[in-house]
């Protein structure tokens, strides 16, 4: 009987010894994504990061501005904040910081990770390269740019349809809505936390240990279908083009012109390069600098686009009922503000990250607002609310300034005499 047991106990171990085997084979990444596990909101992570190199510069203001409410506003925002797990928010009115949170326990310094924030990054740089003249347009094949696509139909595919995830690739087999609830955000594919789905065998190998599943269907599907792969691809293509990492490309054409400070990017660890889609590790002020630079288009002596390209990357091309549902443009999310009521109205555009990472571009009200947390927030709440404290806040802050003013007329007014 116990030989018996011995030897059944032998052939289950013989047999899971196989199956790992076998497995280890067939996904040979995987021990390294179970390692190096989903990846965390906040700097130091597991993993391997290069530096993306930046040029700080000091604006005319610290990031010390007090969150203690202002207005009835001002309190709700607070509430908000803290129920949905909020790690900063800052906002900026005109360039100048106006609003800043900041959780205790963390500090201004504290890196968070911009997930697929990120990507929109990649979609400023798209547009950055046809405005050199690195790529001849948004129609053109993605294969005349990145040769090493084996498949002749998806070399076929115009770059256009990777910006609007509408590339007809189904890697990523969650098929996720284009549209944007009032009060919502988008879900995370669920297949990134499988460590045997494809997008975790593009987390560690990269788009060469994936070449052989980049093919189109027989009969593709060109609608929307959110997939990191369309922002790897597209990232592969920037280096293909520059002859340059893909830290060193947005070093040079925003981060350091943005005046942003030393950054961490994720890399594939079996290759190397840029993970464009995800895990770029930076301070909140450092992508308000970001949020700025792209919302003015650069600065008045040195524009980062052309109007007609700057106008591709905003709301300007949508109707009132594309923005009022939520559209995915290239590589940005746009919406619009619309609750009766509210001083703040109109489209807006945004960068979306896992778990509530945003960056709030508002031009026509020259607002940027940037949020990380540990869960999405309100998405048009929260910017109602800071319009309405950064008005109180400004009206404070006027009428401060007038009684000065007053004080000081007064006191220049006087005689000798009755300044004594």
């Amino acid at each position: 009987m116990v030989k018996k047991i011995i030897l059944s106990v032998v052939i289950l171990v013989m047999a899971l010894a196989a199956l790992a085997a076998s497995l280890l084979y067939k996904y040979p990444y995987v021990p390294t994504m179970v390692a190096e596990g989903f990846p965390q909101g906040q700097w130091p992570t597991k993993g391997v990061y290069v530096q993306l190199t930046g040029r700080p510069i000091t604006l005319p203001h610290k990031l010390s501005v007090g969150s203690v409410p202002k207005s009835p506003a001002g309190k709700q925002l607070w509430s908000l904040l803290q129920d949905r797990e909020t790690d900063a928010l800052l906002a900026y009115h005109k360039g100048v910081l106006k609003y800043a949170y900041i959780r205790p326990g963390l500090s201004p310094d504290t890196q968070f990770n911009s997930y697929s924030m990120a990507k929109s990054l990649i979609g400023y740089l798209v547009l950055k390269a046809i405005e050199e003249g690195e790529i001849d347009g948004l129609d053109s094949p993605i294969g005349n740019y990145l040769l090493d696509l084996t498949d002749k139909n998806l070399s076929a595919v115009p770059i256009k349809k990777f910006l609007t995830m509408s590339s007809g690739l189904e890697f990523e087999f969650e098929r996720t809505s284009g549209a944007i609830n009032k009060n919502t955000q988008p879900i995370a594919n669920k297949s990134y936390s499988d460590p045997f789905s494809h997008i975790s065998h593009l987390h560690i190998e990269g788009i060469q240990g994936i070449s052989d599943l980049l093919k189109l269907p027989k009969n593709p599907h060109y609608d929307f279908h959110y997939q990191n792969v369309n922002s790897a691809l597209l990232g592969a293509m920037l280096v293909a083009i520059y002859k340059k990492p893909l830290n060193e490309i947005l070093s040079e054409k925003i981060w350091k012109p943005a005046g942003a400070s030393h950054a961490k990017w994720r890399t594939y660890p079996d290759d190397g390069q840029i993970t464009a889609y995800c895990c770029l590790f930076a301070r909140a002020h450092d992508w308000g600098k970001i949020g700025n630079f792209l919302s003015m288009n650069g600065t008045k002596n040195s524009p980062f686009l052309s109007n007609e390209r700057r106008d591709l990357m905003s709301t300007k091309p949508y109707t009132k009922e594309q923005l009022h549902k939520g559209v995915y443009g290239l590589h940005v999310r746009h919406d619009t503000l619309d609750r009766e009521g509210e001083p703040l109205q109109g489209p807006f555009t945004y960068f979306a990250g896992h778990g509530g990472q945003l960056v709030y571009l508002k031009p026509e009200n020259e607002l940027v607002v940037v949020r990380f947390g540990q869960q999405n927030t309100l998405l048009h709440s929260t910017l109602y609310l800071v319009w309405r404290e950064i008005m109180a806040r400004e009206e404070t802050s006027e009428k401060t300034r007038e009684n000065i003013s007053e004080n000081t007329n007064e006191e220049t007014a006087k005689t000798p005499q009755e300044a004594n």
